[in-house]
Parts: structure tokens; C-alpha cells; sequence
């Protein structure tokens, strides 16, 4: 009798495991394991090195962000010119190919082929004392040696910084600031500014404490010349936008904030069941949502134009594709083709256009995600980029986010929302770079409280992008919950809170924002003129 041979096929599932920066850390600094962390500096370091031109280069793959403009939009204001997708349904497939590019780029460095990106776990450190939410190979200056190198880019003088280096804005908000781009008279200014922040252990915990105060929604705004607020946690936290989108019921709302908001809007009078928070939400507060205590230390991660030359920018995406990966698991939705778009929705359609793409342009899942090309030819789609450990052969080591540890953190106990403020009317041309939107209210006994912020994501230029100029409205959407609510109307009614709204600018901490118009929430003292 003639036996028949079995052979068994084992599923070793994906082989590049992307872990949590801090996870690498300790190991490294319980010796556990020193290689992976020492290989992940010396890969960046290595694309840093290789010549600007060369495709693998750290600048040549910075620069498909924004700077430095091509095609279409390297001399007519009427595209963006950068390759990036914001505020559309392509927000996290198109940055989950942009992370692929650069981790092949770190894997193409000799004795690096087994690196992988790994992700600034934001929330892993919650609640430590002293506050620590940044890992400290990403603020320690560092020194020569390859394992203690800080993972920040070079520095230069150069006009054009896509042809030298980029600061880290993480270095930058420790206090320090970078003269990149500018004259004698900047570099002056920028010698004297760090003078006064030479105690490196001192302006590091003054960020840490930044970057906790406003991951817990608890942040204070230093105020020249006026009393201080009195400080009040809000319902709105980048650590509440988190938790907050992984509820999000779709992906088209999940994906960004122009859904997001219209979502918002449809919603009426019922904020409760129906407001939304999109993963690109806590993503802009990230980049944007600055409480610095140390005015003109801001980094250049707050500008699309100039993001991607910060590789702190990298760990931070990588999070927030973490979070994309986690929100698909909980709904099923991991499979090629399970992402589906409403069709015709704010947020399918682009508004401000780009090379390849002009304005008006209609988004399907088939849309190509220019300029990241598939090894077999032509560029990968949403579609390419859905099931990312069968397609892309990946996957994430256990983070903050999982369900297991998120348990900790739910939001079940929180007050549930009972208005939305909306706030409008507010001209992007009136400000250079991104900015911060404030909610303040003034209650019962008389306290002017800040109750929330929306961060804006925005150019540096916007009066140079003639299809910016058309869409120069921002809204903002806040919630109001009911411990919050109550605390300000305290034995009073409701209609007698005040409201209104500033602006935070990179150089100003309070702004007065623009006024135009019949507002919800308006620039003047005195009560709002209705809520969502």
C-alpha cells in the first residue's frame, strides 16, 4: 500500500512586528535587548547620510509631505504642491503607505534589514509622576555613541531645508529653537533664545509636563498682562480624542475631520448619540496643539509644509496608524475591500488640489496614493493598503490602545456631552502656520475658564494657494458635557454662561480671532447665540 506524504503548511503571520518606542527602550535600557534600538538609530542615521538625490534618503522621503513643492504646485497657487491628503478619506491610508516608504528606506541600511518603525505609544505613561509621556531617546541631546544618539535629524543653516537638515521639534520645544531659514538677524535672536535654556534636565521635564497637561486636557495658558484662568480639565483632551475615535461608526467619519464635522452637523440637536471624533482630530492635536510655556520654542511639526523633515514626526504617525489598525480590528474591517466610503460626502471630494489631483477631484477607495509605487508596478491604493498583515506584511506588538489595557482608560465613567458649541466665521489667511481655537465661558461666579480647543492644521502661506483662499471658513465643534455645564451654570440658568473664542498663534498666545457674522460662539463678551 502505497503512503502518501503530508506536508503541513505553517501560517507564520506577518514577519515585521512594529513595537512601541518605549517598549524598545527599556529594553535597551534593562539590557535586555540593545538591538533593536541601536539599530533603529543607526538606520536613521544611515538615510540621513546618503546623498538627497539618492531614493532612500531621509530628505528625498521628508520632503513628499510638503516641501519642497513639485509639479503643479511648485509655481501655481492654485494647487497645494505637496503630496500629503489631509482633511479627506485618504487621510490614514495615504500616511500608512508614506510609513511603509521610510521603514523599506531604514531596512535598505546595511545590518538593518530587520527594522522596523516603531510607534510613540502618547498614552502609555498616563498619569506618571513626574510626568514622563515622552520617551527620552527622542529629548536626550545624546552623545556620540550610537546607542545614545538622540533620533533627531541634522541641523543647517541652509535656506532650503529639504538640501540640508531638519530640527527636532521635540528639541525645539524643550526650550531650544533651530535657525533653519532666515537672515543674520534671526540667527542673533535664535543664539540669544537658547542662552537661557542650557539645564537639560530642567527644560526636558518642562516638556514633559506640556505634553501631559494637554494629553490630559488640563492645560494652563500662561497669560502676559491679564489674571490667569482658572485651570478647568476639559471634556476634549487629545487623550479623549483618542478613546473617542475608536467609537467612530464608519470610515469615512473615522478617517478625517471634514467628515467628522459634517457628521457633527447632521447630528442637530443630539449630541450625545451622535458626536464624532475622526482619528485625524487627535492627530492635528498632536502637531498642532501647542500650550508651550516657553513662547517662540514652537517646532516645525505644526505646518504641513515642513512636518515630515522632523522624524519625531514618523513615531508619531506610527501611533496614529496603531490607532487606525486597532479601530479596524474592533469593527472587522481589516480585509481588502472592507473600507467603504459614503458617497458624495464632505470629505470625498478635494477641495485644495495637489500634483496628479486637481480641485473637485472625486475620492474612491481606487484612488492611487501618488508617490508610493508597488514593487510590481504602478501605485498602491486604499484598497492595497487595508489589510495590512496579509498586503503589507505587518503587524503591531501590544500598545496603550488594545483592549486588554484600554480597559483602564475607558471613557464609560465621563459625563455624557449635552451641547455642542459651534464656533466659525474664522479667517485662515489671518494667520501664518497653524493655530489653536479656544472655547472660553465665563459662569455663575464670575471665573473666565477655558473649556475647550480645536487645533487647525494649516499652511504657513495661506494667501499663496489660491484654491486656500476659497476655503478659507474654519468650524469648530466642541462638546459640552453635563458635570462641565453645571459647574458653570451653578444655581443660574444656562442662557446666562458667556462664551467666546481666540485664537493661538506660533508667535501670540491669545489672538483675538476675526469676527464676521452671525456666530454661535462670538470674539465679543456675552452670551453665545445658540448651540448645536
Amino acid at each position: 500500500m502505497a503512503h502518501r506524504r503530508l506536508v503541513y503548511t505553517y501560517n507564520m503571520g506577518p514577519s515585521r512586528t512594529r513595537y512601541s518606542l518605549e517598549y524598545i527602550q527599556n529594553l535597551y535600557d534593562t539590557g535586555q535587548d540593545r538591538s533593536k534600538l541601536e539599530n533603529l538609530i543607526r538606520a536613521f542615521r544611515g538615510i540621513q547620510a546618503l546623498d538627497p538625490k539618492d531614493p532612500n534618503s531621509f530628505f528625498r522621503i521628508a520632503g513628499y509631505h510638503g516641501e519642497p513643492f513639485r509639479g503643479e504646485g511648485a509655481t501655481d497657487p492654485s494647487w497645494w504642491g505637496g503630496y500629503c491628503w489631509h482633511a479627506t478619506v485618504l487621510f490614514p491610508t495615504w500616511h500608512r503607505a508614506y510609513l511603509l516608504r521610510l521603514e523599506n528606506a531604514l531596512r535598505s541600511i546595511p545590518g538593518c534589514q530587520d527594522v522596523t518603525l516603531p510607534f510613540w505609544d502618547e498614552l502609555a505613561n498616563r498619569g506618571a509622576k513626574p510626568a514622563r509621556p515622552i520617551p527620552s531617546v527622542l529629548t536626550s541631546l545624546g552623545s556620540t555613541s550610537t546607542a545614545e544618539m538622540t533620533i533627531r535629524s541634522t541641523r543647517t543653516s541652509s535656506r532650503k531645508p529639504w538640501e540640508g537638515g531638519w530640527g527636532s521639534a521635540l528639541q525645539q520645544t524643550r526650550g531650544l529653537r533651530d535657525c533653519l531659514v532666515g537672515t543674520d538677524r534671526d540667527r542673533k535672536e535664535t543664539k540669544a533664545h537658547n542662552a537661557g535654556f542650557q539645564d537639560q534636565a530642567i527644560t526636558t521635564q518642562i516638556l514633559n509636563d506640556n505634553v501631559a497637561n494637554w494629553l490630559e486636557g488640563t492645560v494652563e495658558i500662561t497669560i502676559d498682562d491679564k489674571d490667569k484662568p482658572t485651570p478647568m480639565p476639559d471634556t476634549y483632551s487629545v487623550y479623549a480624542r483618542y478613546l473617542r475615535c475608536l467609537q467612530a461608526p464608519n470610515y469615512t467619519v473615522f478617517s478625517n475631520t471634514t467628515s467628522q464635522n459634517q457628521w457633527i452637523k447632521d447630528a442637530g440637536q443630539d449630541p450625545s448619540s451622535h458626536y464624532v471624533v475622526s482619528l485625524e482630530s487627535p492627530h492635528n492635536a498632536k502637531g498642532v496643539y501647542n500650550a508651550n510655556p516657553i513662547l517662540g520654542a514652537n517646532g516645525d511639526m505644526g505646518n504641513n509644509e515642513t512636518a515630515g523633515f522632523d522624524p519625531v514626526f514618523y513615531f508619531h504617525h506610527c501611533y496614529i496608524d496603531y490607532v487606525f489598525a486597532v479601530w479596524q480590528r474592533a469593527k472587522g474591517l481589516t480585509k481588502r475591500g472592507s473600507l467603504t466610503l459614503i458617497k458624495n460626502y464632505p470629505g470625498t471630494i478635494l477641495k485644495e488640489g495637489q500634483p496628479h489631483y486637481p480641485s473637485g477631484t472625486v475620492i474612491e477607495m481606487t484612488t492611487a496614493l501618488i508617490p508610493f509605487e508597488k514593487p510590481s508596478g504602478g501605485y498602491y491604493d486604499s484598497n492595497d493598503m487595508t489589510d495590512y498583515e496579509n498586503d503589507l506584511d505587518y503587524t503591531y506588538h501590544l500598545g496603550s490602545l488594545d483592549p486588554t489595557l484600554r480597559s483602564t482608560i475607558d471613557l464609560s465613567t465621563r459625563a455624557p456631552f449635552v451641547l455642542t458649541k459651534r464656533v466659525h466665521d474664522i479667517d485662515r489667511a489671518q494667520y501664518e502656520g497653524s493655530f489653536i481655537v479656544r472655547l472660553y465661558a465665563r459662569g455663575h461666579d464670575g471665573k473666565e475658564v477655558e473649556v475647550g480647543r480645536e487645533p487647525v492644521l494649516s499652511r504657513w502661506s495661506v494667501k499663496g494657494c489660491s484654491n486656500c483662499m476659497n476655503n478659507l471658513n474654519v468650524e469648530s465643534y466642541i462638546p459640552i458635557d453635563a458635570t462641565l455645564l453645571k459647574t458653570l451654570q451653578g444655581p443660574g440658568r444656562k442662557e446666562d454662561i458667556e462664551w467666546w473664542a481666540e485664537v493661538q498663534t506660533r508667535d501670540r498666545l491669545r489672538a483675538p480671532r476675526p469676527i464676521g457674522g452671525p456666530a454661535e460662539v462670538m470674539n465679543q463678551r456675552g452670551p453665545s447665540k445658540g448651540e448645536l
